[in-house]
């Protein structure tokens, strides 16, 4: 049944992979190896999802993808055009106001430099080192400077070799954590040449989706957010200038909510997103806003409440907030439970 679905699905020249991988349909060379996933077939499911979610906004003409693990500041009273639109009387949403300030920025970039926006991130992530060198380094010199002088702008996407030119430049108080700089894929657009051109990649070479190394069991799965950029970046002659990222994110990853592939790192998400939501309304200033020592779980009980208040969350997700202000420390929604059901 596989084989005569499969006669009608072209496949494409330029195949990558071992010999006896490239003589096989690129579906049932992904089959093959995918049946070997073991604990790793959350992640191709992920990555599967997107791919869908990708064809559906593309065919569609959707505005974005948005992942269920975010939540979007909505507090108007703390935004830069509050005082404006209070005159007004508008009612507004911040999550829309900087979805618009990016989508404005990317298309006034496209303009003047000429180089198409093919992927556009409204939320991002990475680790807390990776934060610091992107926002007091990376984004200092290379977001787009609008024509307004309105600072919520964008910034082409940033890889390793970025932060370690920048390094070896004398970064200010560069510092680089291992992984990618940049990461997460719970806010996004793409265009209809970026998502051909990461269907085309994967249909050539399905061992950029699925690898093994000589001494491994099972095939592993690269995760869908390193898989995204990448081929899009590699697909088109300018790279990276391709992939516009928000300055001031409209979403941010919801706090403690437990991770179905990365539960171990939940506290670390959380740790970042708190100094994301600091540094991006500092992008000018490379040491306001933000603790001295990334480690540091100290925290100014008024910054901290306030930064955490300008986004819509559930009633547990507000109460895990207050334990981390009072306590310094992280609790997971079962701990939350435990606590309450020991309490009563």
């Amino acid at each position: 049944f596989l084989e005569k679905c499969l006669e009608e699905v072209p496949v494409e020249s330029g195949r990558r992979g071992a010999p006896q991988d490239t003589k096989l349909h690129f579906a049932r060379e992904l089959w093959q190896k995918g049946k070997s996933l073991n604990r790793q077939r959350s992640v191709l499911a992920c990555t599967f999802a997107h791919l869908i979610a990708m064809k559906t906004l593309v065919k569609n003409d959707y505005d974005f993808i948005l992942e269920d693990n975010v939540r979007a500041p909505i507090d108007s009273t703390l935004s830069e055009d509050a005082e404006i639109l209070s005159e007004t009387d508008e009612e507004f949403c911040e999550c829309a106001m900087r979805i618009w300030n990016t989508i404005e920025a990317s298309k006034e970039m496209e303009e003047e430099t000429g180089v198409s926006c093919h992927l556009r991130y409204y939320g991002w992530l990475g680790s807390r080192p990776n934060l610091r060198a992107v926002y007091d380094n990376f984004v200092n010199i290379h977001k787009f400077q609008k024509a307004d002088g309105d600072k919520r702008t964008v910034f082409p996407y940033v890889v390793n070799t970025d932060i370690d030119e920048m390094k070896l430049n004398g970064g200010d108080n560069l510092q680089k954590a291992g992984g990618t700089p940049l990461w997460g894929a719970y806010a996004y657009w793409i265009s209809a040449e970026g998502h051909k051109a990461i269907i085309s990649s994967l249909q050539k070479d399905v061992g950029s989706l699925l690898w093994k190394g000589k001494r491994m069991r099972c095939y592993q799965v690269k995760p869908v957010d390193k898989i995204i950029p990448r081929k899009v970046a590699s697909y088109f002659s300018d790279g990276c200038k391709h992939i516009h990222v928000a300055t001031h994110p409209a979403f941010f990853r919801a706090p403690m909510l437990t991770s179905q592939i990365h539960s171990k790192w939940d506290a670390a998400f959380c740790s970042s997103t708190e100094f994301q939501m600091k540094r991006c309304d500092n992008v000018y200033e490379s040491s306001d806003g933000c603790d001295e020592n990334d480690e540091s779980t100290e925290v100014n009980n008024d910054e901290e409440k306030l930064k955490w208040r300008r986004l819509w969350l559930t009633a547990e997700e507000r109460q895990i907030v207050e334990h981390r202000i009072e306590h310094g420390l992280w609790i997971t929604m079962a701990e939350l439970k435990e606590q309450a059901q020991n309490a009563s």
